[in-house]
């Protein structure tokens, strides 16, 4: 699984470059903009007493940076989960095919059981539809298993039949957890 979302994030992340480029554009011209409100400022209070207008000048300055700071962390954040979800819609349309399928046909074989094994009795799975079939072939447990079409790029939810304990193994739940890793990998290279 890690080799698909590695293959993947890299895709994502060449897709995310050029929005990274555009997001230092802005903040750029940004920064331009206050440099020259700034100079403009410094020439209508030449006259005023020099301490106010450092003042001035310093008020310009750190409410900029502040500003800069927040534009460029929401940037950061949207790239990460735009790259996060074009991720997931990439794994929807060739997760279960070519070099993938064989990754995620192993990747299922292993989930299966240690899910399974939270379960006394038989149990809801709860898959895509794509992904039944395949699941229906790598089921070595004795136990029934009760079938529901869910939307999800990929994976199972594995229930006890009063859905009220679950086991959340959908390549969503993958994402998720392992968001804080992928995001340092998805904006490494991107600072500075």
């Amino acid at each position: 699984m890690e080799k698909i979302f590695s293959e993947i994030l890299e895709n994502a992340r060449k897709e995310a470059e050029n929005a990274v480029r555009v997001a230092t554009k802005v903040a750029q011209r940004e920064i331009e903009y206050a440099k020259k409100d700034a100079e403009a400022l410094r020439e209508r209070y030449k006259s005023e007493n020099a301490s106010e207008l450092q003042a001035v000048r310093e008020r310009i300055s750190v409410s900029g940076e502040r500003e800069n700071k927040k534009q460029e962390l929401a940037q950061r954040q949207r790239i990460v989960k735009e790259t996060l979800d074009a991720a997931l819609e990439l794994f929807r349309r060739e997760g279960r095919a070519g070099r993938f399928f064989e990754l995620y046909k192993n990747w299922l074989a292993k989930k299966l059981p240690l899910a399974a094994s939270c379960f006394k009795q038989d149990m809801v799975l709860t898959c895509a539809k794509e992904d039944r079939e395949l699941i229906v072939s790598l089921w070595q447990d004795e136990r029934k298993l009760v079938f529901s079409i869910g939307e999800m790029a990929g994976g199972f939810v594995l229930s006890d039949l009063d859905q009220r304990i679950s086991v959340d193994c959908t390549i969503e739940s993958v994402v998720r957890n392992n968001e804080e890793k992928w995001r340092d990998q998805i904006m490494q290279g991107f600072e500075g």
